[in-house]
């Protein structure tokens, strides 16, 4: 037979856990945000370079072009 103290100390146990589960979501949240963040900032860099190298790849000739003419 189940006694009352048990289903009290599983009920403390699981709260524990809820709480315990809270801060660690809280905490990976905020990982999270800072990763993409971090991404997001990347993302710009990446995107620019690719532009400088466009930009690049239209001012200096190919060398392959200049010698086949």
């Amino acid at each position: 037979m189940i006694k009352y103290e048990d289903i009290v100390k599983r009920i403390s146990t699981i709260e524990k856990k809820k709480i315990k589960n809270e801060e660690r979501i809280k905490i990976l949240s905020e990982e999270n945000n800072v990763l993409t963040a971090n991404l997001k900032l990347l993302n710009q860099k990446k995107e620019m370079f690719e532009k400088m190298d466009q930009d690049l790849s239209n001012l200096i000739p190919d060398k392959k072009k200049t010698v086949a003419n």
